[in-house]
């Protein structure tokens, strides 16, 4: 029996076992290269878009925090109209978002990949732009969509009959400001889920996409790589420290802004699960050929073991490999067309210990 589950080292530059971290793998042409990284510009540019009218349009309309470098920025923004500062500070919010970021994106080059941070400085150059252009010429339409009645929602409801317009002028900010000033508490938790929502699936995307909007998802990514940390511990450590830093603002808004919080942990989660490392077993009749293919293409190594059909009382082999998720569906490709008979197991692994190093997707 063959009990090793080490990583095979770099053969130096792009060898046949890390290929196919770079997209190489199952494409063998620059075509299919291109392909792939066009799909991944698309899902970083589509979800820093998203990510940006998330957190003008709900999280900055609610007064509520988002996570990292973002939520930085709003803190800064907050204390400087707090302390005095005119309103038209919020326009700088992608300014700071930008200028906070450079340091984090050194780690993400040295210490995640060159490819994760050209896609993460696409996504903070979006934003940056996306969010000054939006604090300066728009209002959010939910100041519209959401009014609460009363005077202000009496208000609101006729500016929405007359004119739905969501570009600054005296009228638009005054309402604006009218919704903030009495938004009543459930208005107040709508915009903390939509915005939750909306903010997780826009950063998700831009993760997906090989890529983060940049901040703490650098470090996050950086960490799972390196100590295995899971991606949101991190960063739900960071955010929460945010969090307690805005009560020096609103404590009243502490609250909806958790509620934010999970929600956008959770669509995280659920969307995101690029690093979750899982295990295969693969029974086969083929298990030399297996061997030498896997070996070839990927850098994992695997135990090899022997096994008996209860039924058929046939012997056979199990390989073991413990992958990421975003080798799976390689690796079950690529076995199917060495054994087609091939019946593969996988699970969900929780916690490893050991000689096991994760590699970028990108």
């Amino acid at each position: 029996m063959e009990n090793e589950q080490s990583n095979i080292p770099n053969e130096g530059g792009v060898s046949k076992k890390n290929r196919y971290i770079f997209g190489h793998i199952g494409c063998g042409n620059d075509k299919c290269e291109k392909k792939k990284m066009r799909k991944s510009i698309i899902l970083v540019v589509l979800g820093s878009v998203i990510y940006s009218f998330g957190v003008v349009w709900l999280l900055q309309l609610g007064g509520y925090f988002s996570g990292g470098v973002t939520g930085v920025s709003q803190l800064i923004v907050g204390l400087i109209e707090k302390f005095g500062g005119s309103t038209a500070i919020r326009g700088y919010i992608g300014l700071f978002v930008a200028i906070i970021n450079i340091p984090l994106l050194m780690i993400g080059w040295r210490g995640v990949s060159k490819h994760f941070a050209i896609l993460t400085v696409v996504s903070i150059a979006i934003q940056s732009i996306l969010m000054s252009l939006i604090s300066n010429i728009t209002v959010s339409p939910f100041i519209y969509l959401l009014s609460d009645g009363g005077n202000v929602g009496g208000g609101l409801i006729d500016a929405f009959k007359g004119d739905f317009n969501i570009l600054h002028n005296p009228t638009t900010v005054a309402l604006e400001n009218a919704f903030r000033a009495n938004m009543q508490p459930g208005t107040r938790l709508l915009l903390a889920i939509i915005g939750g929502l909306i903010t997780g699936y826009g950063a998700a995307l831009c993760l997906k996409g090989g890529g983060s909007t940049g901040g703490m998802d650098i470090i996050s990514n950086y960490l799972v790589m390196k100590k295995r940390i899971p991606f949101t511990k991190y960063q739900f450590l960071v955010d929460i420290s945010i969090i307690c830093a805005s009560s020096l603002i609103s404590v009243e808004n502490v609250l909806y802004t958790i509620i934010r919080l999970i929600i956008y942990m959770k669509v995280l989660q659920a969307m995101y699960q690029t690093y979750q490392t899982t295990r295969l077993e693969i029974i086969t009749d083929k298990a030399d050929e297996l061997k030498k293919v896997l070996l070839e293409h990927f850098y994992h190594s695997m135990t090899i073991y022997d096994a008996v059909g209860g039924y058929t009382n046939k012997c056979k082999k199990v390989i073991e490999i413990y992958a990421i998720n975003f080798e799976i569906p390689e690796y079950m490709a690529l076995i199917h067309s060495v054994d087609p008979k091939a019946f593969i197991i996988t699970t969900k692994v929780k916690m490893i210990h050991g000689n096991y190093v994760q590699r970028s997707v990108v």
